[in-house]
């Protein structure tokens, strides 16, 4: 082999590995938001899922502590579960302050209280595509009765 050849053999490896000079680094451009998005909505979503339960439980919580405020009048007339309204909603307002999450004013129809529980808690990865937030609700309802009803199966 003479100088000459050498010389074009070596232009050739050079010109075939300088075509492949970047390629990675575009493959990692467009590779890598869908997968900062994936983790985002993996951990977000489990973050939401969280919330969600947390909503619930509080709204069951809360049902249950206006459920407790029983009208002493009642007693009197012979209908110990008829609700106090005015303590039922105070009842729901201390439990929920306690909490720090907002509720919907409680609903009472037939002796059944209602509340809904509105809570948020903030995105880890989401926040980097404007979604700072996660917003979940639940309602529940609790009714207050006396002693035991039917006996369970």
């Amino acid at each position: 082999m003479n100088d000459g050849e050498i010389g074009t053999t070596l232009a050739r490896r050079r010109s075939r590995t300088c075509r492949d000079a970047g390629s990675a680094t575009v493959v990692l451009v467009l590779i890598f938001p869908a997968l900062l998005l994936g983790a985002g909505l993996l951990v977000d979503g489990g973050r939401a899922l969280a919330a969600r339960q947390r909503a619930a439980d509080e709204a069951e919580q809360a049902a249950r502590a206006g459920a407790d405020a029983l009208a002493p009048a009642g007693y009197r007339s012979g209908t110990p579960d008829t609700l106090d309204v005015a303590a039922a909603q105070a009842a729901v307002t201390r439990y929920l302050a306690a909490t720090g999450d907002r509720g919907d004013p409680i609903v009472l129809a037939a002796g059944v209280l209602t509340v809904t529980v509105h809570a948020s808690t903030q995105t880890a990865l989401l926040a980097m595509i404007g979604l700072s937030a996660i917003h979940a609700s639940s309602t529940a309802s609790a009714q207050a009765v006396r002693g035991v009803i039917s006996e369970e199966p």
